[in-house]
């Protein structure tokens, strides 16, 4: 684990704790020249659900059109330092900001309760 990169090692720590989490890999085995996709195999799904678990971490939404620019662990940090420095926030540590777990996932299809039918004809 590198902390070179910005200007906030706390920061850091935080991305690289809330990645390893992810990846249920070391921090200390993550390095910021390592690709999200080539290098920690990541596909597009998954790096999706990177950016919401990083979302999560740090309390903040990344538009769609920035995605792009996260390509690399190295370039995440960079960017949450970016985010960060222009709202006045800082990261409070790689504990105080637990991953958002939602209790129940919401069903795509509505349950509908199915009467039993009568066995009796009508006639």
């Amino acid at each position: 684990m590198k902390s070179s990169l910005n200007k906030s090692p706390k920061l850091s720590q935080q991305v690289y704790h809330t990645l390893g989490k992810y990846l249920q890999r070391d921090p200390k085995d993550l390095h910021p020249e390592d690709s999200l996709r080539d290098d920690l195999g990541l596909d597009s799904l998954q790096t999706i659900e990177l950016v919401y678990e990083v979302e999560s971490a740090f309390d903040l939404q990344i538009p769609d059109e920035d995605f792009g620019r996260l390509t690399t662990i190295g370039a995440v940090i960079l960017y949450l330092d970016e985010r960060t420095q222009a709202t006045g926030t800082t990261p409070s540590g790689p504990q105080a900001a637990p991953l958002a777990k939602p209790s129940r996932p919401t069903p795509l299809v509505k349950k509908t309760k199915i009467r039993p039918t009568s066995k009796k004809s009508r006639t």
